[in-house]
């Protein structure tokens, strides 16, 4: 195994407002000054300017919703915790990594970082009362917080070198991938300014730049300038990056760490010219790569006078020794934009050298002339301005060093990755006609997200070159969170005017959604009965879908056992759709090849129901029948029913079925109630004439109804002999328990599957269908798991869906994602239309329903999607403001308390994740599920809405902690009142 790193994924937060890979170039490329310098609108971070600073929303701002971080939590963080959150989540979308793939694998988290400010606020004296102060600001927690969001069971380690940290993270991680010990490294670094120790202490050593600048490797080299922000890269070894079709910015050839030791004695904070040129050295040597061979090295070059010749000196003792006056080695320094970064710096130099070697282009130093003696003399050039990368004969290869105040000292080799040979551009599948449409899913966290990464989008998959690799990228390469939409089109102009429609809140006909995906969707599949076929059906997915193609021969096959081959449907075929005996076994045949396709997209079905004829391919789904019990039992079924089509039919009544039951008392008999769909739908049987003249009195009515054609009196008393043939032509029938849970549509209940023999079938055809019962029945049961049913209508053309809905809404109850004005029902094909379209756009929407379908992955490489779009809303906590204002407002101890009562059930319910009206007053706080960190958040939410320590403890109950917050804030305004009076 080549076991080289590639680092395929990067995300940036630095200082001008840059917040991608692509900004940091264009900031290098142009030669971009991003330092600060004092201002009047900059009072509150005067203290740490001229510097390389973050936009005031980087600290005010977080989308800590997506993280899970409660407010009370995130007000204690230590901002490089946030930084690193999302720059990781983002290296993961660069990458084409989609997070969830990650969860309970060994990847590993390698933070580097020398920021302290926030332990100092914390954990100062007369602070840090809790455990929340801790997590919110020791540097371990860096990583942790990481490794801890994305379910990482590698190490998560936080080092900590000083200015050279990150750049040591990187080699830990590079170590660990070479070894095997993980399979992904996701490396970062952080630093912050929050305080103005750092400045005060650096100022008064002389070591920070008067003027304000970095002047890197210049004779006017005066100090550095402090600055803040985060990098994140991830890296994978370079073979399994290319199996899995991930980019390669550029490879990490070798890494390496030393420290100065004693050097020459002349103290710690003195760098050492020979460690540095031994760690070289060593580095080269052990990557196999010639010094000579080096291109380019993107220095520490802090532009401190000594650091910076120290470092000349090592550079060009080794990688500069023997050059040609017209062959530099040439050496850059990032400080020069934006500042030294310090524990972030090894890292954002490194993602830096990875973009400049990606563009064949070396950035600019900014602020270096004059240049500092004897550069040339050591064949070392500063760039002041772009120039390409050099050509040499070999692949563009760079170095990049760090170096920390104590003595680590880190350096890794990158090089422009290898050609990929081995990986032959991918096959699509081909198919006669228009294009075939894709599926393209975008999701965010919340709908202002979704809407606004939808218009970073759209711009990008309008001019894509390949709208498969676009549509496989956002199927399998992200994560598909609360907020959904899809885009179902076959060319890039349509998918990009549909994420633009979507983007401006406009419905566009390609566009699915959006949706609020439930937390816990249940899935069911409904096969419909008779009259769901129409003449087309099956012929397009054939061609389309091999999955549906081999599913249907293998149906066929079964039924030929048992169907005479003159009324064998198949599609495209001579036999044709009509008679039950030709039309029944051609549905039964559809729906078992179409729910195998729904499998293969992931469905895996936790129900099954099915309508009269739909039971046989629910009861074969199920695992209740095997194919050939259950071509047999379509088979026998549709024979007699076509024997039994002369002696009535059916009529479809917009009625509930108390109602449709007093219209058949009316007529006096001799018409049954064959079906009852939904809340206001049945189906009645009987003779045709009996049927003409209800259909006629309840039109005159004004009531919906509709005869129904080439149908028989199935579910009545006209065909009780019928039903009792079958129950003989099905012995042997041999039903198992089943796999998946079936709702019998005979008995309106769960169905016991080895019951589901020769009589059960045989009663089946004579007792009345039972939709609704079973639907609502079913749906109830999900209610109570605190489930959401997302039902799929399995047939050729939707005929159950409005009854589904209708039932849905009915039954909706206070249940996260459950929509009473928008049920979850997705139906397939329909008549006359494109199937592979329909398809798709069945597909789209089972996924915006919370559904984890997706066509199986292909070999498309990942395609570079924009990022996310954060939600950086008001903290939460705000909502719940008034509470707090309400207790510290009450005018007698009676309402104090009652304020209080209310602020706690809001303030439990939000940190037990149930909604206030579900919290008992009675119970404890251990018994309502409330841990240890729970009641630590509590508090800390209480006593910042109240103005009041409050102490809590496992056995309180909610009236518990409500007296106490109203005495505690009556203690507070009493001690107060004296000292107003004065």
């Amino acid at each position: 195994m080549n076991r080289t790193a590639a680092i395929v994924g990067t995300a940036v937060r630095l200082p001008g407002g840059i917040t991608t890979p692509e900004a940091f170039w264009r900031a290098l490329e142009g030669g971009r000054d991003l330092i600060t310098d004092p201002a009047p609108h900059l009072a509150d971070r005067a203290h740490v300017l001229p510097g390389g600073i973050l936009d005031a929303a980087e600290f005010e701002g977080f989308d800590a919703a997506h993280f899970g971080i409660p407010d009370e939590e995130l007000a204690l963080m230590d901002p490089q915790q946030r930084w690193l959150a999302e720059t990781a989540d983002e290296a993961l979308q660069d990458a084409g990594i989609a997070p969830r793939t990650l969860r309970g694998s060994r990847t590993g988290v390698w933070i580097g970082s020398a920021g302290i400010d926030q332990v100092t606020i914390n954990m100062a004296p007369g602070a840090g009362g809790t455990l929340l102060d801790v997590i919110g600001s020791l540097p371990s927690i860096l990583a942790a917080r990481v490794a801890f969001h994305f379910d990482l069971r590698g190490p998560a380690i936080t080092v900590d070198t000083a200015c050279s940290s990150s750049l040591v993270a990187l080699d830990q991680a590079v170590t660990a991938l070479e070894s095997g010990a993980v399979d992904t490294a996701v490396v970062g670094g952080g630093g912050i300014m929050l305080t103005d120790n750092g400045n005060r202490a650096f100022r008064a050593s002389g070591v920070l730049a008067p003027g304000g600048r970095c002047r890197p490797f210049s004779a006017d080299a005066e100090g550095f300038v402090r600055a803040e922000g985060a990098g994140v890269v991830v890296l994978r070894r370079l073979e399994d990056a290319r199996a899995d079709g991930l980019r390669v910015r550029a490879v990490v050839r070798g890494t390496g760490v030393n420290a100065d030791g004693a050097g020459m004695a002349r103290g710690i904070f003195q760098p050492s010219t020979e460690a540095q040129a031994e760690l070289l050295r060593w580095v080269y040597g052990r990557a196999g790569i010639d010094p000579a061979d080096v291109d380019y090295v993107q220095a520490h070059g802090t532009a401190t006078p000594e650091g910076d010749g120290v470092e000349a000196r090592a550079l060009g003792a080794v990688l500069g020794r023997g050059r040609a006056p017209d062959d530099p080695l040439l050496v850059g320094s990032v400080k020069s934009n934006l500042g030294h970064t310090e524990g972030a710096a090894g890292l954002v130099s490194v993602i830096a050298t990875a973009l400049a070697i990606e563009h064949r282009r070396i950035p600019p130093v900014l602020h270096h002339a004059p240049a500092r003696r004897g550069l040339a003399r050591m064949g070392l050039e500063v760039p002041t301005e772009v120039r390409p990368w050099p050509e040499r004969g070999h692949p563009p290869t760079a170095g990049v060093s760090s170096f920390g105040i104590g003595g680590t000292n880190a350096h890794a080799v990158l090089q422009a990755p290898p050609p990929d040979t081995a990986r032959p551009t991918p096959a699509r599948p081909r198919r006669r006609g228009a294009a075939r449409p894709h599926v393209i899913p975008v999701s965010a966290g919340s709908r202002r997200s979704l809407t606004a990464t939808a218009g970073r989008w759209a711009p990008v998959v309008a001019s894509a070159a390949d709208l498969g690799a676009v549509a496989d990228t956002a199927t399998h390469r992200r994560d598909h969170l609360a907020e959904r939409a899809a885009v179902v089109a076959a060319d890039p102009a349509r998918a990009g005017a549909a994420l633009a429609a979507l983007a401006e809140g406009r419905a566009h006909p390609a566009l699915v959604g959006p949706h609020t995906a439930p937390e816990r969707p249940f899935a069911v599949l409904v096969f419909s009965g008779h009259g769901a076929h129409w003449p087309g059906m099956g012929r397009d997915l054939v061609r389309t879908e091999p999955v549906f193609a081999d599913a249907l021969r293998e149906a066929l096959a079964a039924l030929a056992r048992h169907v005479p081959a003159e009324r064998l449907w198949r599609p495209g075929g001579d036999v044709p759709l009509s008679g039950m005996d030709a039309v029944q076994p051609a549905v039964f045949a559809f729906q078992v090849a179409s729910a195998r396709l729904w499998r293969s997209w992931g469905v895996r079905p936790e129900a099954v129901v099915g309508h009269s004829l739909g039971e046989a391919a629910a009861a074969h789904v199920a695992g209740v029948l095997d194919l050939d019990d259950a071509a047999r039992l379509v088979a026998e079924r549709s024979r007699l029913l076509a024997e039994s089509a002369p002696l009535g039919g059916l009529l479809a009544v917009g009625l509930p079925a108390d109602r449709t039951a007093a219209e058949l008392d009316r007529e006096g008999g001799g018409l049954d109630l064959a079906a009852c769909n939904g809340p206001d739908s049945t189906v009645v049987a009987g003779p045709r004439p009996r049927l003409a003249a209800l259909y006629a009195r309840l039109k005159e009515a004004g009531v919906r109804a509709t005869l129904l054609a080439d149908d028989a009196p199935a579910h009545s008393s006209l065909i009780a002999d019928h039903a009792r043939r079958l129950g003989r032509a099905l012995e042997g029938l041999a039903p198992a328990p089943g796999e998946v849970a079936l709702w019998s549509t005979a008995t309106g209940e769960r169905a016991d599957g080895t019951a589901m023999g020769a009589d059960y079938w045989a009663r089946q055809l004579r007792a009345p269908v039972r939709l609704y019962p079973a639907v609502r029945a079913l749906a109830e049961g999900a209610a109570e798991r605190r489930r959401t049913p997302v039902l799929i209508e399995v047939a050729a053309r939707p005929v159950l869906a409005p009854s589904l809905m209708a039932t849905l809404a009915e039954a909706a109850p206070d249940v996260s994602g459950w929509d009473g004005d928008d049920p979850a029902v997705v139906t397939g094909t329909r008549a006359d239309g494109d199937e592979a379209a329909d398809m798709a756009r069945a597909l789209a929407e089972a996924g915006t329903r919370g559904l984890a379908v997706a066509r199986p992955r292909a070999a498309a490489p990942a395609v570079a999607l924009p990022l996310r779009v954060w939600d950086r809303p008001r903290a939460r906590g705000d909502e719940q403001a008034h509470l707090g204002h309400a207790v510290v407002a009450a005018s007698t101890p009676g309402e104090r308390y009652e304020a209080a009562l209310i602020l706690v059930r809001e303030l439990v319910g939000a940190v037990a994740g149930r909604a206030a009206t579900e919290i008992g007053a009675g119970e404890s706080l251990l018994d309502l599920g409330l841990e240890s960190l729970d009641l630590l958040r509590l508090r800390a939410r209480a006593a910042r809405l109240s103005g009041t320590e409050v102490a809590v403890a496992p056995d309180d109950t909610l009236p518990d902690v409500a007296r106490t917050i109203a005495d505690a804030v009556a203690r507070r305004l009493a001690a107060a009142a004296p000292a107003a009076a004065h």
